[in-house]
């Protein structure tokens, strides 16, 4: 079949040529094994429109996260208008996979490697059963019959995939479209792509919907592979990785075997960390390892600088963790991006206080030997979030799918100790995001006003008992401001 994949318009972005979809380079890689012709298209590279999509394919595949919500509907819509087949895959179709129905015949949740294939014998026979597994229909006639449900209802979903092995390296002939940079010591860019070496977080931070999307289990890609693919970014001309595993370094043992090939091709990279990690395998050396093997970028999740939030969102971290990992990394000579969210759960004045202080004690005051980074995010509830599913309940709400209220090995969000967060979105942003009649309070839904719009433009949608959203907003724009003004970047 004639396959057209698609990544929608990322409109909320100032840079949306950046980061490339890696998850649709990967459904290239494995539609292209099973003998499928595919073309790939990011709309965002020509400030394509929904009607500027090409004619003459069997499928279209559209894959993206939910601030590109609005451009997934309106392709859908398109589709639909040409009466062509369509598939919706990604985050965005994970959590809301009966509102894409709407739009899009067939809709893929979480893992696509293996439904997309059941998804093109889905289209290629008309819905027949026989793209089911032979116990998927088994299961159906012994009283469990999930698999058929959704399928019958055109949703597809399997199985998470034990061995990463099998999946085949991303497609990366577009990967020069993209111009993402990291610069080592000396400030001088070497040109970088993306990659994963695992997937799965077992941590439980609440405001996070990883584990909705590739569960709590970490799952590896074996060595061999991942060598394969450092091979195959640096004969394509990049020097540097940004690696999109949610920790890295979770084990040292993989990690250190990792470096040393890294170090073997000659590759810089980035990852994200979690303090609590760094500090458990050896702290400053542990960094200083990782630095000699081309780590020169880390980007951690303070979140905030009062330990009252961290401990409401079970970060398992403490403030003077962050403190610590940014001085090693400092005196190591990897520069740090910490990001701070405001308006969890239980914010206060006093919080944002804290915040405040920190930003002054540890970065504004204190002289560092490199130039640092800051983002200050507003939160934004995403749906299937333990967070989420708490305020959800309160309000008696209807899910979106049938686990979209399930813990996912979380706790209980009925167990918050002091649940304190509303939201609302008021008609005044209708003008910049598509109105979804479904959402919590007849607007858009939080996960579309992302945390930080184009050109820094900040949705504040949260509220506590003691601070308003207009109240967090101002203490947001103002730490910003300050933290702008001591020459911190995003």
């Amino acid at each position: 079949m004639r396959v057209c994949l698609i990544f929608p318009q990322s409109t909320f972005l100032e840079d949306p040529m950046v980061f490339p979809p890696l998850g649709l380079w990967w459904l290239w890689s494995v539609l292209e094994q099973s003998g499928h012709d595919v073309s790939f298209i990011d709309m965002s590279e020509h400030n394509f429109k929904p009607q500027d999509i090409p004619h003459g394919f069997d499928v279209y595949m559209v894959s993206g996260t939910s601030p590109q919500g609005r451009e997934i509907r309106k392709l859908g819509r398109e589709f639909q208008w040409r009466g062509v087949p369509a598939v919706l895959g990604g985050p965005h179709a994970t959590n809301y996979p009966r509102n894409s129905r709407k739009y899009y015949p067939l809709v893929v949740r979480r893992e696509g490697e293996q439904a997309v294939l059941k998804a093109i014998s889905h289209i290629q026979t008309g819905g027949a059963l026989e793209c089911l597994s032979d116990q998927e229909v088994a299961d159906s006639t012994n009283g469990d019959g999930a698999a058929l449900r959704k399928y019958q209802r055109g949703i597809i979903e399997e199985p998470f995939i034990d061995d990463l092995g099998l999946i085949p390296i991303p497609n990366r002939s577009y990967a020069h479209h993209y111009h993402y940079f990291l610069a080592d010591e000396k400030e001088n860019a070497h040109r970088a792509t993306t990659m994963f070496t695992s997937r799965g977080c077992p941590k439980r931070c609440d405001f996070c919907d990883s584990p909705n999307l590739w569960s709590r289990a970490v799952r590896n890609t074996p060595m061999p592979r991942l060598i394969e693919e450092f091979q195959q970014i640096r004969e394509l001309g990049f020097g540097a990785i940004q690696f999109y595993d949610d920790i890295l370094p979770i084990n040292p043992r993989r990690m250190k075997e990792i470096c040393s090939h890294l170090k073997e091709f000659g590759l810089l990279w980035r990852c994200f960390c979690r303090v609590d990690i760094i500090t458990k395998h050896g702290g400053r050396d542990y960094l200083q390892f990782m630095h000699d093997h081309g780590l020169r970028e880390v980007l951690i999740g303070a979140e905030s600088g009062s330990q009252k939030i961290l401990d409401n969102v079970h970060k398992e971290t403490t403030v003077e963790q962050n403190a610590q990992v940014l001085q090693w990394c400092d005196e190591v000579g990897i520069r740090c991006k910490l990001s701070f969210i405001i308006g969890l759960p239980g914010e206060t004045r006093e919080s944002l206080e804290q915040t405040r202080l920190f930003l002054r004690k540890h970065l504004i005051e204190t002289p560092r030997r490199l130039r640092h980074k800051v983002d200050l995010c507003s939160y934004i509830p995403m749906v299937g979030t333990p967070i989420y599913k708490a305020a959800m309940r309160k309000k008696g709400a209807r899910a979106e799918t049938d686990e979209e209220f399930d813990d996912y090995g979380y706790h209980s969000g009925e167990n918050f100790a002091d649940f304190d967060l509303q939201w609302n979105v008021d008609a005044a942003l209708m003008d910049n995001f598509f109105y979804e009649p479904e959402s919590l309070d007849g607007g858009p839904r939080p996960d579309e006003l992302f945390y930080k719009g184009k050109l820094g433009a900040v949705q504040q949608i949260v509220s506590t008992s003691q601070l308003s959203r207009e109240e967090l907003k101002k203490a947001r724009d103002e730490m910003e401001a300050e933290i702008r003004a001591a020459g911190f970047a995003y």
